[in-house]
């Protein structure tokens, strides 16, 4: 099995990679920190991630890049900030700090308490500010943050976004620097001549060093999209797994803080399949499990999401307003559909019903486990009323 400590210099190491990547690719700082977020991503829960900079006056800081789940920030609150008017802020008071600072709720509080900060925008459960710095001069900072959980981020994620802030602040003294890398390229040109063949020569290098990267990096990440989509899905359906629809029902969840939504979720269990595994094979049950999640999918919208928690469980995840009698005839045309005959073997027909449990939350804000939880309650309704029950757990 692989170590903590290995999996940590691994993030490094391919996130030191796709950093150098963007060096090519980016044309602007706000590209730059747009590919820098996206590559956070990859290593550790960063939907809140922000940059704060100096200017060439040391007293002004400003917000290249802003990116945050629970507060909408205008761009043009964005610009040149006296460092004077938010150095009480979180932000203000860690950037002062010139350190790394890994506050959770309670140490926020104490701070605020003691009358050292305040907290401007939404209170967060976990905050993350790493100094950027570099050949002894301090660049500013970026900032991670997490609203559902104090330990959002384990000792050893702090240590690899430390190593990785080291990364980002080189390259952030590579893009203020531009102008005198420019300045040195003409000077270079007075020597083009004795230097053209060599130059020349290593460019070839270089070039063939840049493809050989360029092809390990497309391989990386045509394997990470590879490894993503595994660790989401079913291996036998093909359907959203139980992961990926923890990860929806949660995304779900916060976007209910902030507006009104309605979910509904389906929870249903077969009938009688434990029977078929065991007449006919677990090829045969395959089959049926495999033929349930093809009729699902197909019976409703593309855009509801269709999941198998595991065994003869499966979830459908609905996200538009619907009437309670429309709810109704879909889920009846769910049970109809499922108990049709399945054909298992050549001249070999099953039939196995369901039961279906609802729950929705009618625009109030909800729990990622809590609605999942009431509609497994609705389910064992259904189950004792007997075989193709269905029973809601949802007001009229």
């Amino acid at each position: 099995m692989m170590t903590v400590q290995k999996i940590a210099k691994d993030n490094v190491i391919d996130s030191v990679t796709d950093i150098v990547a963007c060096l090519n690719t980016s044309n602007s700082i706000q590209r730059f920190l747009l590919d820098i977020h996206c590559i956070l991503q990859k290593v550790t829960y960063a939907d809140n991630f922000y940059v704060v900079l100096f200017g060439s006056d040391d007293g002004v800081l400003s917000f290249p890049y802003f990116h945050d789940v629970m507060d909408n920030i205008r761009e043009e609150d964005l610009g040149d900030i006296d460092i004077k008017k938010v150095e009480n802020t979180l932000t203000g008071y860690a950037v002062n700090q010139r350190k790394i600072c890994n506050f959770t709720e309670q140490d926020i509080k104490a701070l605020i308490e003691k009358g050292s900060i305040q907290v401007l925008g939404t209170m967060p459960k976990q905050w993350l500010c790493f100094p950027l710095t570099n050949r002894s001069s301090f660049l500013g900072a970026f900032i991670i943050q997490s609203y559902r959980n104090e330990q959002e981020y384990s000792g050893v994620i702090v240590d690899v976004l430390y190593t990785i802030s080291h990364v980002i602040s080189s390259a952030l003294d590579a893009f203020n620097n531009q102008r005198a890398l420019l300045e040195a390229n003409e000077a270079l040109q007075v020597y083009q001549k004795e230097l053209e063949q060599r130059v020349q020569e290593r460019t070839q290098e270089l070039q063939k060093s840049l493809e050989e990267v360029r092809l390990e990096v497309t391989k990386r990440e045509q394997l990470q999209h590879q490894l993503e989509y595994e660790s989401l899905h079913d291996n036998l359906t093909g359907l959203a797994n139980r992961k990926y629809l923890f990860k929806e029902l949660s995304r779900l969840s916060s976007k209910s803080k902030r507006i009104a939504l309605e979910v509904y979720v389906l929870y249903i269990d077969l009938d009688d399949f434990k029977p078929i595994n065991d007449t006919y094979g677990h090829h045969a049950g395959d089959v049926v499990l495999q033929t349930v999640a093809q009729r699902l999918t197909k019976e409703v919208r593309s855009y509801d999401l269709v999941s198998r928690l595991g065994g003869d469980e499966f979830v459908v995840l609905m996200t538009e307003p619907l009437h309670f009698g429309v709810l109704k005839q879909v889920c009846q045309r769910l049970l109809d559909k499922i108990c049709a005959p399945i054909e298992v073997a050549e001249s070999k027909q099953v039939q196995c019903g369901c039961s279906i449990g609802v729950a929705g939350n009618y625009a109030q804000i909800f729990s990622a486990e809590g609605i999942l939880h009431q509609a497994d309650d609705a389910l064992y309704k259904a189950k004792n009323n007997g075989k193709k029950q269905i029973s809601f757990s949802v007001s009229k």
